[in-house]
């Protein structure tokens, strides 16, 4: 399957469980904080900090003894295996490093960037003595940075316009490059703090707007503690987004304006059947899903409990005939009003996409996207339910194969010497590899080279590995066009 990818940061982590942290608690352990600190680098106080005066600490102790504590109070956690890097790189033509880059632990993408300078730094000042109003100025200033202006023509006075060139670069890098738009970004000394509400706009889109820059003192901190928890907190920006979600509960975390796309899938539980006397058969369960692509690359599959549908054939009374029109059908019908039912919820008519557009689900280090994604990440126990991306189309199976194949017959095959096992399979398998559709039937292919050169590019082995792919929705991924040697099929 081609996957779409964005370009990843060179930062990996594999995210602790860290208790959220609530706004009640952040208030209060903040002004300890405050207290600890001040207290720590008063006049009177020992000099804890190596090559920096008393009052007067440099940007390494202000992160370590204030801005670290900071965003751990806000519910990031920091070092390896955190959600929070420090030095994260950038890389473009040059690589840079941001003091502080916070990402959501489901899409490894950005979520708040936080530029650190020394607790001494000056808070923002005209070039012209006059007076202002810092959010305007500095609207001033971003706008003089946008439009190519130097630094020594800047309406903003001291380092200003390098702090702006910074950020601005950051935001743009993240978004040039790799495709992430940044919710928030933040400069930052330890006595003032400021936070650009809608970084993409300040620094790229515009026009800038005082509104969405926010500025907080340090005599004012504790009174403003509740308003800087719901900007820069992991819970305001990068709380995790659950695997699934019913209808009425997307707009938690969708909006329309965020839909990227949309794309059929389902829901499999794979089960055993049947008294372990006369041997288990596979029983296979599936129920109509939808996965939907959201900004930053989020995946949301959304799933309401509905009537199962099993995976078997129905027979022909007259003719024996075996077909899987009324379980296809079934599905199609579920699919259908669970993507009506959804669409409503977001006010969009949802129009499914096809999976060669599907950016896959994550998957462990070194392996590739996937259309698959099993329940067993979340659950070990539910190792044989799956949720797997069908795109355009409602389910992983046709009705019946594009083609009349002899191939479906253990029997020719052997005679082609072309047999694929020593004998025809006459019952279901569970052992692996499983095999639900047997020996001729519509669904089952029995041609040794198809067996195996599937092995490595089936999306849906672990449910029948011997699944006829011109009946699998998935063929054209499988097997494009220009695929030799071609399948063998209907010779």
């Amino acid at each position: 399957m081609a996957v779409s990818k964005k370009a990843a940061l060179s930062f990996t982590r594999a995210a602790p469980v860290i208790r959220e942290v609530t706004e009640a608690e952040f208030i209060q352990r903040f002004a300890d904080l405050i207290d600890c600190f001040e207290a720590s680098i008063a006049a009177d106080a020992r000099a804890e900090f190596a090559g920096a005066g008393a009052g007067n600490p440099h940007e390494h102790t202000t992160r370590v003894h204030f801005l670290d504590g900071l965003v751990e109070l806000l519910g990031w956690s920091l070092g390896l295996g955190g959600d929070m890097a420090e030095e994260a790189r950038l890389k473009g033509e040059t690589t840079t490093f941001m003091d502080y880059l916070g990402v959501r632990a489901d899409t490894n993408a950005p979520a708040l960037l936080i530029e650190a300078k020394a607790w001494d730094k000056a808070f923002l000042e005209p070039r012209k003595k006059e007076s202002f109003d810092p959010s305007v100025l500095l609207g001033e200033g971003i706008n003089h940075w946008r439009s190519g202006g130097e630094a020594k023509n800047s309406p903003v006075a001291g380092q200003w316009h390098t702090y702006i060139d910074q950020v601005g670069g950051y935001v743009k890098g993240l978004k040039d490059r790799h495709g992430h738009t940044l919710p928030r970004a933040v400069i930052t000394s330890g006595q003032w703090i400021v936070v650009f509400v809608d970084p993409l706009q300040a620094f790229i889109e515009g026009p800038v707007e005082d509104v969405k820059i926010k500025i907080f003192h340090k005599q004012n901190f504790k009174v403003q503690a509740s308003e800087l928890f719901s900007l820069i907190s992991k819970k305001a920006l990068a709380a995790e987004t659950p695997f699934n979600v019913r209808p009425t509960e997307v707009l938690n975390y969708l909006t329309k304006d965020l839909v990227v796309a949309c794309f059929h899938a389902v829901h499999v539980s794979y089960e055993a059947s049947g008294s372990p006397v006369f041997g288990r058969k596979p029983r296979v369960l599936v129920y109509p899903a939808l996965v939907l692509h959201g900004a930053d690359n989020m995946l949301l599959t959304v799933l309401e409990e509905s009537e199962e549908s099993l995976l078997e054939y129905t027979k022909d009374p007259t003719t024996d005939e075996l077909y899987l029109d009324p379980h296809v059908n079934k599905l199609a019908a579920g699919a259908a009003a669970l993507l009506a039912r959804t669409g409503a919820q977001l006010d969009l008519e949802l129009r499914p996409s096809p999976v060669v557009d599907f950016p896959g689900f994550p998957r462990e280090p070194l392996h590739k996207p996937s259309v698959t994604r099993a329940l067993a990440r979340s659950n070990p126990r539910e190792r044989d339910n799956w949720i797997i991306v069908t795109g355009q189309a409602p389910h992983f199976v046709k009705t019946g194969p594009d083609v009349d194949c002899r191939f479906h017959k253990w029997s020719v095959c052997n005679v082609a010497r072309l047999a694929a096992g020593s004998s025809a399979i006459s019952k279901p398998v569970l052992s692996t590899p499983r095999v639900l559709f047997i020996d001729e039937t519509p669904h089952h292919c029995a041609h040794r080279d198809v067996m195996d050169r599937r092995e490595p590019r089936c999306h849906i082995h672990m449910i029948d590995a011997s699944l006829c792919c011109r009946s699998c929705t998935f063929i054209s991924d499988c097997w494009p066009g220009n695929t030799r040697p071609p399948l063998p099929c209907g010779t």
